[in-house]
């Protein structure tokens, strides 16, 4: 009975670790359009994109040529998770992870989580205007955005 408890035990254990979302894949898509602007490769986790109406919920992996600087850290990377508007330009930052190397990969440097409100794109300055307008294109799948 006992050996019985422990292997049901170890198998929801390692069920619920294999489900948690930090050891689930990403399947990571590259926005080849945004590559060559300042030397950012933007890529887009194609199973998180979620439709809210005329919204649009994604993660994103923003990995820069050069490290950047925000605040007082030093950082290459970010994976960050967006809501983009499909009808206006009114885009948030919803929360955010700065990683010290490329592709969001070695130590995880410092996260913000903004809340249901989220941070307005305008207040964290990290990725151009350009970019902005590719993620919202494709993210709501036009051929040109809102304002634009």
């Amino acid at each position: 009975m006992i050996n019985l408890l422990k292997s049901n035990y170890l198998l929801s254990a390692l069920t619920l670790f294999l489900l948690s979302p930090a050891t689930q894949a990403s399947t990571w898509f590259a926005l080849e359009a945004v590559e060559s602007i300042n030397g950012i490769t933007v890529e887009v986790d194609l199973e998180s994109l979620r439709s809210l109406g005329e919204k649009r919920e994604l993660m994103t992996r923003i990995t820069f040529s050069q490290p950047q600087k925000e605040q007082d850290i030093s950082y290459q990377s970010v994976i960050a998770e967006l809501e983009i508007s499909c009808n206006s330009e009114s885009d948030f930052w919803r929360s955010i992870r700065f990683f010290l190397g490329s592709s969001a990969e070695g130590k995880q440097l410092s996260s913000a989580n903004f809340g249901a409100s989220g941070l307005p794109r305008s207040v964290l300055m990290i990725l151009p205007e350009k970019i902005w307008v590719t993620l919202q294109r494709s993210a709501c799948g036009r051929a040109a955005t809102a304002a634009h």
